[in-house]
């Protein structure tokens, strides 16, 4: 049986991710997290908690439950939009916020857990072509989750550098527009669609340290 923790699987990219896993690999057990701790899902190879990456509080709280577990792979999916889209003003208020949740939390996640990743585990970090550099059509807009999606992409460069004697594999994932409460229901992609992408990246023997959109490696 094999083991992962997916964070922010209540909704949107996170919860389609969870669904495919149970339905397509019934050797998964899956640890899921969510702020609120509530799930629209129920099922015997699914394990619900609540965090809060903001929280160190609760980083440690759920470190303490999971402590006995050796985890196959980590998804760090949870992550928060806090600005308006045609927002291009830095507000410090949330830029912080931002960065306590998209980064300084992940990573302390992540660190708290990364003794228990399985040798040849995976440890998959949710991003955005707008935490590229190489985004096509760059605009100043939404600066406060640009930056903390592009400082994300250089943690998984430097986790995957900090791992490779380990044979953990660190990557980064931008999973296109997706219709989620972040993304609108006008985006090009199902978070079906977009999971799918996902389960391809755990099953595949891939090169640690890269940025995979589709299936295929993008530019940083």
């Amino acid at each position: 049986m094999k083991l992962g923790l997916i964070t922010g699987c209540s909704r949107g990219i996170g919860l389609a991710i969870l669904q495919s896993l149970l339905e397509k690999k019934k050797n998964y057990t899956i640890v899921g997290t969510s702020t609120t701790g509530r799930y629209p899902i129920s099922n015997a190879n699914f394990i619900g908690h609540q965090l809060d990456l903001a929280n160190p509080a609760s980083i440690t709280s759920l470190k303490d439950k999971v402590s006995k577990m050796s985890f196959d792979f980590l998804i760090n999916n949870a992550g928060v939009l806090l600005e308006k889209w045609d927002a291009a003003a830095i507000n410090s208020s949330q830029l912080r916020q931002t960065f306590e949740v998209n980064l300084f939390g992940t990573i302390a996640l992540t660190e708290a857990v990364l003794p228990l990743i399985k040798k040849g585990g995976h440890i998959i970090n949710v991003t955005s072509s707008w935490g590229a550099f190489s985004e096509e059509g760059f605009d100043a807009y939404q600066p406060h989750y640009k930056m903390s999606k592009a400082a994300l992409n250089m943690y998984t460069k430097l986790l995957s550098k900090r791992l490779e004697n380990k044979e953990i594999t660190v990557s980064s994932i931008d999973p296109g527009w997706t219709q989620t409460d972040m993304g609108g229901s006008t985006a090009r992609r199902k978070p079906e669609e977009a999971a799918l992408d996902f389960l391809t990246l755990l099953d595949s023997n891939v090169e640690s340290g890269q940025f995979w959109h589709q299936g295929k490696i993008r530019a940083w």
